[in-house]
């Protein structure tokens, strides 16, 4: 009896062990980014509603998941770094793909010039101009239009002018052939091995359970 019990002991113990050192399949992580695509336009919003869309994310660049909403991320989209601030605010789900690192260019760091005229000025006298650089975030399709949405001058607001030729981060590029098994095969494996090892477990406490009582001597 003694030696069927630590058998059981020594038993359960592995199997303690063993579950504890069973990886978690990498789509089961909460993912902390997403990129957008090079097809879909995805609004960052001020609230759930694409009414309170402000610029389109640049293709190939990232937001920052900070909650996960439904249908929408809760996020952020640049960072407060030179003439840039962080925006935070939603994006729907649909044309971002979620990764657990940012691509080499997390937002899009594309500063523009901007040339301010002074209006009102007689048309004899030449108007003041004043060349300023801005942020630029994204640009807004509206009304056969496409108004850029930068910040300037500790403020943000839209320009008349298009940005359409900035650089792309280089996507991850898919994983295609027959012969690579997918990445939560070996985690499969290791959780049947889990329940196998939990069944032998069980067997072996319902055996000790009934030995135990066939021994055990009447009661007078």
């Amino acid at each position: 009896m003694k030696v069927l019990k630590s058998a059981l002991i020594a038993l359960l113990t592995t199997i303690i062990l063993f579950c504890s050192r069973v990886p978690v399949p990498a789509n089961a992580a909460t993912q902390r980014y997403a990129y957008a695509g090079l097809d879909d336009a995805v609004y960052f919003c001020t609230e759930k509603t694409d009414e309170s869309a402000l610029f389109i994310i640049p293709r190939t660049y990232c937001v920052e998941i900070l909650r996960d909403d439904g249908d929408w991320y809760y996020a952020r989209y640049a960072a407060d770094d030179g003439i840039y601030r962080a925006v935070y605010g939603y994006c729907r789900k649909t044309g971002l793909t979620p990764i657990n690192e940012p691509l080499e260019n997390e937002y899009l760091n594309y500063p523009i010039k901007i040339t301010l005229t002074a209006s009102g000025v007689n048309s004899l006298l030449p108007p003041l101009q004043v060349e300023l650089t801005a942020a630029f975030y994204g640009k807004c399709n509206i009304a056969n239009t496409a108004p850029s949405y930068v910040y300037c001058g500790e403020k943000f607001g839209y320009i008349s002018q298009t940005v359409e030729d900035y650089p792309l981060n280089e996507l991850p590029k898919p994983v295609i052939g027959d012969d690579i098994k997918p990445a939560d095969s070996g985690v499969n494996a290791t959780l049947i091995t889990v329940i196998v090892l939990t069944v032998i477990a069980a067997a072996a406490i319902i055996a000790l359970y009934f030995s135990s009582n066939k021994k055990r001597p009447p009661t007078p």
